[in-house]
């Protein structure tokens, strides 16, 4: 997907696509818009090309990570004095056209993706405390200086041409019985085709179907 990665590693562009158009919808925690001025655009490659090192080479999505940081941060960035102030990961995934049982496995995937993440960033938070001779420990209630570990968003954006059709929440994924409505796991997903015409919108939706044409177009 060259013309959809060229996209995904323009970060001011997916900054402005998820403060317009594809803004995450988590009811849970309101969506905070991006500040364009805080994003860090060299941790922002590196965090996406760890992150997808994390994954399997096979997998049929495609993410990248946004790495928006708080100037307002403690001992070159490796701790905060309050928990707002920690720096953030929004997590923009591209989902094609896929058949089942794709669709109504997504949510597990990508549930795993987002803990291999948060892990991650949690080693990476606490080794930069290390180089700051910072002991970091776990307690229930934090305290200044809190460790800068980010805080994880994501969207992920449905570019198919099909409705989609498949689980958009881990709970859909277990039994009955099983499921307590304790974890839901979101996948935030949104439709593009469906949403109203936008120029940032025309752009995704045209790079994505330049690389993959309808299968009429190729008879």
């Amino acid at each position: 997907m060259e013309k959809i990665e060229e996209l995904l590693h323009d970060t001011r562009y997916l900054a402005d696509l998820v403060n317009g158009p594809c803004m995450p919808h988590a009811p849970e925690v309101p969506f905070v818009p991006v500040h364009p001025e805080w994003i860090d655009h060299e941790a922002s490659a590196s965090v996406t090309d760890a992150f997808r090192r994390l994954l399997p080479e096979e997998m049929p999505y495609k993410s990248s990570v946004l790495v928006e940081r708080n100037p307002d941060t403690l001992y070159g960035g490796a701790c905060v004095d309050e928990n707002k102030k920690r720096q953030r990961y929004v997590v923009v995934s591209i989902v094609p056209d896929a058949e089942a049982p794709y669709n109504y496995s997504f949510p597990l995937i990508h549930a795993m993706w987002m803990v291999s993440l948060g892990c991650w960033e949690t080693v990476r938070a606490t080794l930069a405390a290390c180089r700051q001779d910072m002991q970091v420990r776990i307690v229930t209630e934090p305290k200044p200086p809190i460790l800068n570990n980010a805080r994880l968003e994501w969207v992920s954006l449905y570019l198919g041409r099909k409705p989609y059709e498949g689980c958009l929440k881990l709970s859909e994924q277990r039994s009955e019985a099983e499921n307590e409505g304790k974890l839901d796991c979101d996948v935030h997903l949104l439709p593009v085709r469906a949403l109203p015409p936008d120029p940032l919108l025309h752009r995704l939706l045209e790079a994505y179907d330049a690389e993959y044409p309808p299968a009429s177009d190729l008879r």
